[in-house]
């Protein structure tokens, strides 16, 4: 082997790992133009065969199973975008939330959640970029909220500080009263 074609070699080897770093930091309309709803040619249909036809119970028990599956997913999902946005304070039932906000705000991650299983590592990606993009938010919401909180932790502290300073009046001397303190003080509790 020579070493022009060594060059060649290496070079081709070293692309693969620059597009993997591009696609890392791709944004999210970036990676999820792949599933845009543009027309395709259709391939013609293939004669298939005929499908035996499913009992009541067994459909029933598909169903369970596909609904289950669904609902694992969502649920590693969710996982995987609370990683992918940080230190939180927040359940991983919010994030399923956000999962199904954007998927309604975006049909396109619908899709890519369906096609999870045909390209994980793409999934994978949309999920770290959702992540990156509600991090942001939550930190920009954090900012506003920090200020917000100070004042109202202030006011609060201030509040029970003034409470807190009550005279404590002396417990009277029943004994040494004559019968007109005795009365008057006798008045006070009715």
């Amino acid at each position: 082997m020579t070493q022009a074609e060594v060059n060649d070699t290496n070079t081709e080897a070293q692309q693969p790992s620059a597009e993997v770093e591009n696609a890392q930091e791709q944004s999210l309309d970036t990676l999820l133009s792949e599933y845009d709803e543009t027309p395709k040619e259709a391939p013609e249909p293939q004669p298939t065969a005929p499908q035996p036809t499913v009992t009541p119970d067994v459909q029933a028990f598909m169903d369970r199973q596909i609904k289950k599956e669904t609902t694992e997913a969502i649920h590693n999902s969710a996982a995987v975008l609370k990683k992918a946005a940080g230190d939180t304070n927040l359940s991983e039932k919010w994030f399923e939330g956000q999962l199904h906000v954007a998927a309604n705000n975006d049909p396109r991650i619908y899709s890519a959640f369906e096609n999870r299983d045909q390209n994980p590592g793409a999934w994978n990606n949309i999920l770290n970029s959702l992540g990156k993009q509600i991090a942001k938010e939550l930190t920009d919401a954090a900012s506003i909220d920090k200020a917000s909180t100070d004042s109202w932790n202030a006011v609060e502290a201030s509040v029970h500080s003034a409470s807190t300073s009550k005279v404590t009046e002396s417990e009277p001397n029943w004994g040494a009263m004559t019968d007109s303190e005795f009365q008057a003080a006798k008045a006070k509790f009715r």
